[in-house]
C-alpha cells in the first residue's frame, strides 16, 4: 500500500474563492478578485502561511502558478461572461517564468475571459528587469496588468509611470485610516497617472459608506470591500443575466519597449547634441542630483559613469545620501564599487557602449529629468569634453530608464 504524499503548498487541498469588484456610481459588479483559500486538511491556517511556506520550500513559482490555474479553472466552470474583469494575483518571479506544461489547454480557454493580473510582490525593486519582464508576458498573454497596494510603500508608487498598469489599485489604507500631508501626495500621483494613460483607479477594504465617500473622493471609480461581498463562490452565470456594463475596454497601454541600447541611444533622437567641458556637466550633475534629493521618496535614479568621470568620492556621498531617500537609487559603472556604499551598483564591462555614457537619470511621480553624455575624451583645449542631452520630455525619460532597468536584475 503505497503512503499518501506528504503535504506541501503544490499537494496540499486549495480553492479559489472570489470577491466582487464594483463600480463605485452604482455599486453594480464590474468584475471578481481570485483569491486562494486553503482547504480544511491544511496546516497551514491563511494563504500567506501557504505562501511563505512556497518560498521556504523553493516552490514560489510553481505554488504561484497553481492558485493562478485553480483561479483561471474556477472562472470557466462558472462561465464567467467576459464583461466582468477577473482580476487574478501574481508575483512577479512567477509571471516571469513559463506556466506548467500541462496547462496550455486551459490558458487557451482563459483567453475568453477578461483577466487583469496583479502585481502583487512587496520588494518591488529587488529584482526590476524581472518585474519589467513579468509585465511585458503578461501583456503578451493579453492580460490587463494592475498594481496592487498603492500607497503602502514607495516602490509602487515609482514604478507607476514605468509599469504603466491598466489599474491602480489604492491600499485599503488610504480609504480606511486619516488623510494626511503624504496620502495628499499619492493621490496626486495617482490622478496623474491615471489622466496620463487613463489608467483605472479602484479602491481596496471598503467597508462603510464613509470609506466610499472617501474612495470617490481619492477619484477611485471602482470599489472592493465588504461592503459590496466577502470572499466566496462565483454566482452561476449559465442563465440569462443583465449586463450591467459595457464589455471591459481594451488594455489602455502597451508595453514600453525602447529601440536604443543605451540612454544615449535615446536622448539621440531629440536632435544635435550640445558640448560642455567636464566643469559645467559636473555642476549640472549635481545639481540634478540635489533636486532629486528633494523629490520624496518615491523617486527612482539611475547613473552611469564611465572612467573619466573624475573624482568620485563627492558623487559617492551625493549617491549614497538618495540612495536613504528614494525607492532606488542604481549606478552603472565600469570599475567595481566600493564595498561601503549604500546604492545599487552594477559594474559593466569596459567594452559595453554604456561604459562610455555619463548619464543620470530621474522618475518621479510629479517629475522627469535626464542628463545624458557621450565621453568625448579630451578636446583641443586639453580639456575633458561631452556631447550631452538635458531633457525634461516624459517620455524620452522614461525610455532612458527603461533601457537600463533591463539590466538590473538579480
Amino acid at each position: 500500500m503505497s503512503q499518501p504524499l506528504p503535504l506541501t503548498p503544490l499537494t496540499v487541498g486549495i480553492e479559489p474563492v472570489y470577491q466582487p469588484v464594483v463600480a463605485l456610481d452604482s455599486r453594480a459588479v464590474v468584475g471578481y478578485e481570485a483569491l486562494t483559500r486553503p482547504c480544511a486538511d491544511s496546516p497551514w491556517a491563511s494563504p500567506i502561511e501557504l505562501l511563505e511556506a512556497a518560498h521556504t520550500m523553493n516552490a514560489t513559482v510553481a505554488f504561484d502558478w497553481r492558485c493562478r490555474l485553480a483561479a483561471l479553472r474556477g472562472a470557466l466552470d462558472a462561465h464567467m461572461p467576459p464583461e466582468l474583469a477577473l482580476f487574478v494575483n501574481a508575483e512577479p518571479v512567477a509571471l516571469d517564468a513559463p506556466p506548467p506544461a500541462d496547462c496550455a489547454d486551459l490558458l487557451a480557454a482563459a483567453g475568453a475571459l477578461s483577466i487583469t493580473v496583479e502585481i502583487t510582490e512587496r520588494h518591488l525593486m529587488r529584482n526590476p528587469a524581472g518585474l519589467l519582464r513579468a509585465v511585458e508576458h503578461a501583456r503578451h498573454l493579453g492580460w490587463r496588468v494592475a498594481i496592487d497596494d498603492v500607497g503602502a510603500d514607495s516602490s509602487s508608487l515609482a514604478l507607476l509611470p514605468l509599469i504603466r498598469p491598466d489599474v491602480i489599485k489604492l491600499d485599503m489604507r488610504m480609504v480606511q485610516g486619516r488623510s494626511t500631508s503624504e496620502t495628499a501626495v499619492i493621490v496626486a500621483a495617482v490622478a496623474a497617472e491615471s489622466d496620463r494613460t487613463g489608467s483605472r483607479i479602484l479602491a481596496e477594504g471598503i467597508e462603510t459608506e464613509l470609506h466610499e465617500r472617501t474612495a470617490l473622493d481619492m477619484g477611485a471609480t471602482e470599489g472592493q470591500g465588504w461592503l459590496y461581498g466577502v470572499p466566496g463562490p462565483l454566482p452561476s452565470f449559465t442563465q440569462t443575466r443583465t449586463v450591467h456594463r459595457p464589455a471591459h475596454p481594451e488594455p489602455a497601454v502597451t508595453v514600453r519597449v525602447p529601440t536604443a541600447v543605451t540612454p544615449y541611444g535615446v536622448v539621440s533622437a531629440l536632435g544635435a547634441p550640445r558640448r560642455s567641458d567636464r566643469s559645467l556637466y559636473d555642476e549640472m550633475e549635481i545639481g540634478l542630483l540635489r533636486t532629486a534629493a528633494a523629490m520624496g521618496p518615491s523617486t527612482i535614479v539611475i547613473a552611469t559613469r564611465g572612467p573619466g568621470h573624475g573624482d568620485r568620492s563627492s558623487f559617492d556621498a551625493l549617491l549614497d545620501e538618495l540612495a536613504a531617500l528614494s525607492a532606488l537609487t542604481a549606478v552603472f559603472e565600469p570599475y567595481p564599487a566600493r564595498t561601503t556604499v549604500r546604492y545599487r551598483a552594477v559594474t559593466v564591462d569596459a567594452s559595453d557602449p554604456l561604459a562610455l555614457e555619463r548619464s543620470v537619470i530621474v522618475v518621479a511621480p510629479f517629475q522627469t529629468a535626464a542628463l545624458v553624455g557621450l565621453d568625448r575624451g579630451p578636446g583641443d583645449n586639453g580639456r575633458h569634453t561631452y556631447h550631452y542631452r538635458l531633457t525634461y520630455d516624459r517620455n524620452v525619460v522614461l525610455d532612458a530608464a527603461t533601457v537600463l532597468l533591463h539590466r538590473l536584475g538579480l
